[in-house]
């Protein structure tokens, strides 16, 4: 016998976090792609591959797992991307010495030139997508998904506190 439905076992989508934050990421990645994919030729896994390899200097570089929390992307994404990458010149790779099975991957110069062109076009569409939310709502949002990140167990990389 199945159980009547009602208000308080129905998920409402506008109002369930999960569904509006996952359209939100998604339509917020496929806007923002525009800004790397036309002009830089660089796909959305390339793209987040060069901008989280773009943050740490030659003596962190990071091996593809540890891009694949670094990104959340899965393991075969990453490989494809760091290979195309790797054949642009846009990435160099170094075997790990304290690991002779893993790599460690980092942005060349050729890379880092081209972080330095898209990076002021990025901040400029992220300015234009915040410029609807006050200073305050935009702190507040930062906090929220602070909080939601620890909530889950997830490591925020970049603190939004100052």
């Amino acid at each position: 016998m199945t159980q009547p439905i009602s208000a308080q076992n129905t998920i409402l989508l506008q109002q369930f976090l999960p569904y509006r934050l996952a359209n939100l990421a998604q339509n917020i990645s496929v806007d923002f792609a525009q800004v790397y994919q036309t002009q830089f030729e660089l796909t959305i896994p390339q793209w987040r591959i060069l901008v989280n390899l773009a943050q740490y200097p030659l003596s962190e570089a990071k091996t593809a797992k540890e891009l694949t929390v670094l990104a959340s992307m899965d393991k075969s994404t990453v490989s494809r991307a760091v290979n195309i990458m790797l054949d642009k010149g846009l990435l160099a790779k170094q075997l790990d010495p304290t690991d002779k099975r893993a790599s460690r991957l980092s942005v060349t110069d050729k890379g880092n030139q081209l972080y330095h062109r898209i990076a002021p076009q990025a901040l400029k569409w992220q300015a234009d997508l915040l410029a609807v939310l006050s200073v305050g709502e935009h702190q507040a949002l930062l906090g929220i998904l602070d909080k939601l990140d620890g909530k889950l167990g997830l490591s925020t990389l970049i603190s939004t506190k100052k």
